[in-house]
């Protein structure tokens, strides 16, 4: 079965796990969610910890010695050099595990789509290995009232995200396609759809 590589991206908030899930449930795409790797890379005993520890010091681990990952966000968000640097020392890591985890679906032969969703897509070069680059875009407002409800963010912290990730703009003009997420979980869906069949890769 051939496997077509499908990268989901888009700014906080935007929506990317959703498509992410959807692929997942209604396609049989096998997920992989770089932030979920990254953070098993933090973990004590994993290969980013030590790197991480030296770089920032003990002051980011919390009683059980692990990654305080909101110490860390609260140093990150507010220096964009120190988020560049724990970046420079986390994804090299998760690429690794990104091609191996092709090549381990490619030999297999049983997964039609594999779904890369992360925010750095273009940064990261994820784009250089994807087929399709999605990116969900939504309005400013839209995003705001779901992270709040969600997870509590607070303006200034959406900001602070957003500051330190690519405009809309330019992630929109290095994707193949783009998804609006301005409604529900249905439209979305509907969206995918359309987008797969285009792709002429399921029967629908």
């Amino acid at each position: 079965m051939d496997l077509k590589i499908i990268g989901i991206t888009g700014q906080v908030g935007s929506g990317k796990s959703t498509v992410a899930n959807i692929m997942k449930e209604k396609y049989g795409a096998h997920l992989i969610l770089t932030d979920n790797i990254a953070h098993d890379l933090m973990k004590k005993g994993g290969i980013c910890y030590g790197l991480i520890v030296n770089y920032f010091g003990e002051t980011i681990l919390d009683e059980k010695k692990e990654i305080d990952r909101n110490k860390l966000s609260q140093i990150v968000f507010k220096d964009s050099l120190k988020l560049s640097d724990l970046n420079d020392i986390i994804h090299p890591y998760v690429m690794n595990y990104v091609f191996d985890e092709i090549n381990r679906l490619n030999m297999e032969g049983h997964v039609k789509y594999l779904v890369i969703e992360t925010a750095l897509l273009i940064e990261a070069g994820y784009k250089e290995i994807c087929d399709e680059v999605w990116a969900v875009t939504l309005l400013d407002q839209v995003r705001r009232e779901r992270l709040k409800k969600s997870r509590g963010y607070s303006d200034e912290k959406i900001d602070s995200i957003l500051k330190n990730q690519l405009e809309d703009e330019i992630i929109q003009k290095n994707a193949t396609n783009i998804i609006i997420n301005n409604g529900d979980k249905q439209q979305l869906a509907d969206q995918i759809k359309q987008l797969l069949h285009l792709l002429a890769r399921v029967k629908l």
